[in-house]
């Protein structure tokens, strides 16, 4: 009987082959790729779940539009995303516009008496 342990001559290591290398070289790349991947996700839902606790800016904060002492609103109307006020105050007529979703002034019309 023969013993085939050591059937593999010492030089024929598939170990130390050309395509072995590029194949691990490969497996080691895409590793690092999954790993940077799941870097990024991490980091993605880190930045989303605190952006909702920013402070709000100026510009978010909803706006009061207060009506000057004695003025009286004689028709309001809502078009496409504004609300139309028909004012009338001791000094005259105005029309005011007012976006719905900031309640910022548009815009103003003024008709003195």
């Amino acid at each position: 009987m023969t013993d085939l342990s050591n059937a593999t001559p010492a030089g024929d290591d598939p170990r130390n082959s050309a395509s072995y290398r590029a194949a691990r070289a490969l497996v080691i790349i895409l590793g690092v790729f999954i790993v940077l991947a799941l870097l990024a996700l991490i980091v993605g839902f880190v930045v989303r779940l605190t952006a909702h606790n920013r402070p709000q800016s100026v510009a978010d904060v909803p706006q009061i539009y207060q009506l000057k002492e004695g003025a009286r609103i004689m028709d309001m109307k809502v078009d496409a995303g504004h609300v139309i006020l028909s004012i009338r105050t001791d000094q005259g007529e105005e029309i005011v516009i007012v976006d719905d979703a900031s309640g910022r002034v548009v815009s103003r019309i003024i008709a003195p008496k």
